[in-house]
C-alpha cells in the first residue's frame, strides 16, 4: 500500500534557481513591453526574490515550494502620464504602468519591489 502511494508521488526540487537579467530584443521594444518571470520560496515571504527565465518558470510552476509569477514590464512610451486636450488620460506612462505591475504580483511574490528599484529599467 505504502509503495503504491510513493510511486505516484512527485519529487520537487528545493534547489535555488539561477537569477537572470533579461535582455529585451528589438521586437520587445516594438511591442513596448517584456514579460518577466519571478519566484520566491513559499514558506518565507521575506526570502530572496529570483528573476528567472521562462523555462525555469514553467519547471517551478507546479512545485509547491516556490511561488511563481509573470510580470508585464513596460519598456517604451512616455515616462509620465499623458493627457489629451480635454484632460482625459491617454497613456498612464511607464512609471505608473510598472508600479501597477509590481503591485499586482506583490500579492504572491513579496519584496519584488526591493528587487526592482529602477522602475525605468530597460526603458528607451
Amino acid at each position: 500500500m505504502y509503495n503504491d502511494l510513493i510511486s505516484e508521488k512527485t519529487n520537487y526540487s528545493l534547489d535555488f534557481p539561477k537569477t537572470i537579467v533579461p535582455t529585451p530584443s528589438d521586437t520587445d521594444y516594438e511591442n513596448g513591453f517584456i514579460e518577466r518571470y519571478f519566484t520566491q520560496k513559499v514558506n518565507d515571504k521575506n526570502s530572496y526574490v529570483f528573476e528567472i527565465d521562462k523555462e525555469v518558470y514553467f519547471n517551478l510552476f507546479e512545485n509547491p515550494y516556490w511561488a511563481v509569477e509573470i510580470m508585464k514590464w513596460r519598456i517604451t512610451g512616455p515616462i509620465s502620464p499623458v493627457y489629451n486636450i480635454d484632460g482625459i488620460l491617454t497613456d498612464k506612462g511607464v512609471i505608473e504602468s510598472n508600479n501597477a505591475s509590481i503591485s499586482i504580483i506583490s500579492e504572491k511574490i513579496k519584496n519584488v519591489k526591493l528587487y526592482l528599484p529602477n522602475i525605468l529599467q530597460f526603458h528607451k
